[in-house]
């Protein structure tokens, strides 16, 4: 310690606990709290994704000003959607093929200062990226069990009783 103390060592079960629970708090957040994206008439927005065959792109747009917005991925137009003062709106595409796509999300708005606001969402075929959820659990599991052992084995110490022997 940087004050010349000394601290105990960590226990096995503590670094555990704490490693499973960073991990499932920090994976619940990296796919339940997509950000949302402001896009104007100036600046397109641009996102290379990659996809495997059926991964569907979840895309919610919002608007004050009347807009039109342009989905093109590869370079070609999937999707024109017209919107209205105030409105909402949502589009699904889903992937045909496994592999990089480049997304790019333009509004043509009636007001140069208006700003169209899009929320992208990704739900995977695959399971993949969810397989965090099982290690974090298990070893969250593993660390409370280990802290059960260390505790029962600390109560055992202290049972201990000694005796003379005398030859």
């Amino acid at each position: 310690m940087s004050g010349g103390g000394t601290a105990p060592a960590m226990k096995m079960s503590d670094v555990f606990i704490l490693v499973s629970i960073s991990i499932l708090v920090g994976s619940l957040i990296m796919h339940s709290w997509p950000e949302p994206e402001n896009i104007n008439n100036d600046l397109p927005h641009s996102k290379n994704l990659s996809l495997s065959e059926g991964d569907e792109i979840k895309m919610r747009f919002s608007t004050s000003n009347a807009t039109t917005v342009t989905i093109s991925l590869e370079g070609e137009v999937v999707k024109e959607i017209i919107m209205i003062e105030d409105s909402k709106d949502e589009f699904v595409y889903v992937a045909k093929s496994s592999k990089d796509y480049n997304l790019v999300i333009s509004v043509d708005g009636e007001d140069d200062a208006a700003i169209t606001e899009v929320v992208i969402s990704i739900d995977r075929q695959s399971m993949l990226d969810k397989i965090v959820y099982p290690i974090g659990v298990l070893l969250l599991v593993f660390g409370l069990y280990k802290r059960k052992e260390e505790k029962q084995l600390e109560s055992s110490k202290e049972e201990i009783l000694d005796a003379e022997i005398d030859v």
